[in-house]
């Protein structure tokens, strides 16, 4: 029997052939691959807070997991030589072999050289000294002509000259001129909702202190203050009310969110 069309048959059979191949091929590939990373197989990141990097590595094998320590921080409240922080998080969904990112806590707290800052401007000397790794503590004001320009730093209550070596995360105090023309006033901000930690920052930017904390009587005592956010600032905020600069402001914090819900009811009425 003769074919009619022997090219066209010819044509076709081959394109079934190559499809059937390229199915063939396409199902190896797939279920080589998903056998290769274990498709939906995942392992649950376990805790590696507060051991040793050994004890880390030998948690990390039994899991089928890798660790590395890439930086260190120092917590007096911690053990030394400890792990503190680590990435992924505890919990998390990793493939097999994945390397885990640690953080130790150091033996020693890291030593900062103070950098020379003196006739800085006071903007920048916050900068440079929250970039060196240090806190920023009290305002002080002195008498200069020069007006807000820094004249000195502090720690715990001494003059401390450019190259000191101090600990990272000591607390600096800041000495200002307050100038000669008897009008060192400052708009104060608002504070309503904000933690303290933001708080204390908005201050010192505007000139001024952090005063006292004062908790709400509700409050728990296990509770993380840092993690409470202020109701109640003391002097209070006026739109364009200033305060002599470096005046502390006394704030008030809680974590009751009823309270925020009735004190921005009170507003709305004004």
């Amino acid at each position: 029997m003769t074919l009619k069309y022997p090219k066209l048959t010819f044509f076709l059979l081959n394109l079934l052939i190559a499809l059937l191949l390229l199915t063939g091929i396409g199902y190896f590939v797939l279920h080589y691959l998903d056998n290769y990373t274990r498709h939906g197989y995942s392992i649950s990141v376990p805790s590696f807070r507060d051991l040793t990097p050994k004890q880390a590595e030998e948690l990390a094998a039994h899991h089928k997991l890798q660790v590395i320590v890439i930086d260190s921080i120092y917590d007096e409240n911690a053990l030394p030589g400890t792990i503190q922080e680590q990435y992924p998080l505890e919990g998390s969904k990793v493939k097999n072999n994945r390397t885990i990112q640690l953080i130790m806590n150091a033996r020693d707290p890291e030593q900062i050289a103070l950098p020379s800052l003196a006739n800085i401007p006071y903007r920048q000397t916050l900068k440079t000294l929250k970039l060196k790794g240090f806190e920023i503590g009290h305002i002080i004001y002195t008498p200069s002509e020069f007006k807000n320009l820094v004249l000195q730093l502090k720690h715990q209550g001494e003059v401390v000259e450019p190259g000191t070596l101090l600990m990272k995360g000591d607390t600096i105090d800041i000495v200002l001129g307050e100038g000669n023309d008897g009008n060192n006033k400052v708009l104060i901000p608002r504070l309503y909702k904000l933690k303290i930690e933001e708080a204390s920052r908005l201050l010192k930017e505007n000139y001024l202190n952090l005063g006292e904390i004062v908790k709400d009587s509700l409050m728990e005592a296990d509770k993380d203050i840092k993690e409470a956010m202020i109701y109640l600032q003391d002097p209070p905020y006026i739109k364009n009310f200033r305060i002599t600069a470096g005046t502390p402001v006394n704030i008030h914090v809680t974590f009751d969110t009823l309270k925020f819900q009735a004190l921005d009811s009170l507003q709305m009425m004004e």
